[in-house]
């Protein structure tokens, strides 16, 4: 399996990571889209996907490609905490426009830090969080894309965040942010335990599909912040998330489509409801980690 990760991470900084030493976006991330935008939320992704592959294997080279897309996340940050930076153009996309995940941004510099033992990854990342804190809006949540809209795919990570520089810092605005932002799901949870994929800053209801990976993913989340302050609230939401997940996998004997085709069984969508039929890769990690973090945290509080 960890050979098998290599490969893919190994195949993948070939195709998207840009690594020239004459650009000052090394490290950055291309989309897929358009190969001209590098994008600072999948930067932040590679240095945490490397640095796993670091402590698993040794192998420096992961190090260094992780330390590689840090640099490139310093420059976003200089630059407004730049969501994007145009290759053709030169010229960054500042945080008022486009994906902004300044938590996995706060993830990847405390990972680079604890690696490292450098401090001023640590900096880095509380820079990334003091950003954070100024964007989030008065009902608690955080409206991450254009400033306008939250999605759940910029959440987890960024509750996680807040909960991490709490543990870190001691530093209780961190923590109130962590919580209004976590009460804030609780208040829009469904009753399945999902919540919808995009919602606008006046809470319409832009999307009403579910991304179901990016539901145990909140769950994590929710799961660390109760580990750390407690709230049977926290709990409670988290087991919803799980639950919810449980009902996603294409299991066999159950009304899920394509069940005739062995490589859906098991599986699990990319929609819910059904939009293309595809599987996706990192939905399906997320539902795998919510069942093993569930399954570690019980045997860990018993």
């Amino acid at each position: 399996m960890l050979e098998m990760a290599r490969r893919a991470a190994e195949w993948f900084y070939r195709h998207f990571v840009v690594s020239h030493p004459m650009s000052v976006a090394a490290g950055g991330v291309r989309i897929g889209e358009n190969p001209q935008e590098l994008w600072t939320k999948f930067s932040a992704e590679y240095a945490i996907t490397a640095l796993g592959l670091y402590d698993r294997a040794g192998d420096e080279v992961w190090l260094e490609r992780a330390l590689q897309s840090g640099r490139y996340l310093v420059q976003a940050a200089r630059h407004g905490h730049a969501t994007k930076n145009d290759l053709s153009t030169g010229r960054w996309t500042g945080s008022e426009f486009g994906w902004q995940s300044f938590g996995r941004a706060v993830e990847a510099n405390l990972l680079l830090a604890r690696a490292t033992g450098d401090s001023a990854w640590r900096a880095r990342a509380e820079d990334w969080g003091q950003f954070g804190l100024s964007l989030q809006a008065s009902d608690g949540c955080f409206y991450l894309i254009d400033g306008e809209y939250y999605n759940t795919d910029i959440a987890a990570d960024e509750l996680r965040a807040f909960t991490f520089l709490y543990e870190l810092t001691g530093d209780r605005a961190y923590l109130e942010a962590a919580r209004r932002f976590a009460d804030w799901h609780l208040a829009h949870q469904r009753g399945d335990g999902a919540w919808p994929l995009t919602v606008d800053r006046d809470g319409n209801v832009v999307i009403p599909t579910v991304g179901p990976g990016d539901v145990p993913n909140i769950g994590i989340a929710l799961l660390r912040l109760h580990a750390t302050v407690g709230g049977e609230q926290y709990w409670s939401a988290a087991l919803r998330c799980i639950r919810y997940s449980l009902t996603a996998q294409a299991v066999p004997g159950t009304e899920r489509p394509y069940l005739d085709d062995p490589r859906v069984q098991w599986g699990f969508w990319s929609w819910d409801p059904h939009y293309d039929y595809t599987m996706s890769g990192d939905q399906s990690t997320h539902h795998v980690r919510g069942m093993m973090f569930l399954l570690d945290y019980l045997a860990r509080t018993e």
